[in-house]
């Protein structure tokens, strides 16, 4: 069947082969490209000179290294559970996404913070996803 899996379903295509970007939830570099995307939003605020902004993209970007490390762990653990997924993951992805949402809330409704430089902060996953996605780019051409 053109562009088709020749009827294969998605369960049924074995696991994961190496290179075929099922290493990224245990890539330390996806890990460091959040850290380095969180200073350079830090350090680009201070540059500007925006100091008020500062309290608030480091809680932000703090929130993010946070939230991205928990789902890392979280999926590792679903997807290294032998025979398949484990099925107790959705439960705690769930509720680490309710937790994310209660933390945002309640720095929000604070007040103690910037708002623009909180959501500069949230954004250093955005730029560390970007950062390694051009960083893979490269090294395959």
């Amino acid at each position: 069947m053109p562009g088709g899996t020749g009827g294969a379903t998605v369960a049924g295509t074995g696991a994961p082969r190496p290179g075929d970007g099922a290493g990224v939830l245990t890539s330390r570099s996806l890990e460091r490209n959040v850290l380095v995307s969180g200073g350079v939003v830090l350090v680009g605020i201070a540059v500007f000179g925006e100091y008020g902004m500062l309290p608030g993209a480091a809680c932000g970007a703090a929130i993010a290294y946070g939230n991205f490390y928990l789902i890392r762990k979280i999926l590792g653990k679903a997807f290294s559970a032998e025979g398949g997924i484990r099925k107790g993951f959705v439960v705690q992805y769930i509720l680490k996404f309710l937790a994310l949402v209660a933390v945002v809330y309640l720095v929000v409704r604070s007040g103690r913070f910037d708002l623009l430089g909180f959501l500069l902060g949230l954004s250093a996953l955005v730029f560390g996803v970007l950062l390694e996605g051009i960083s893979r780019a490269v090294e395959t051409k």
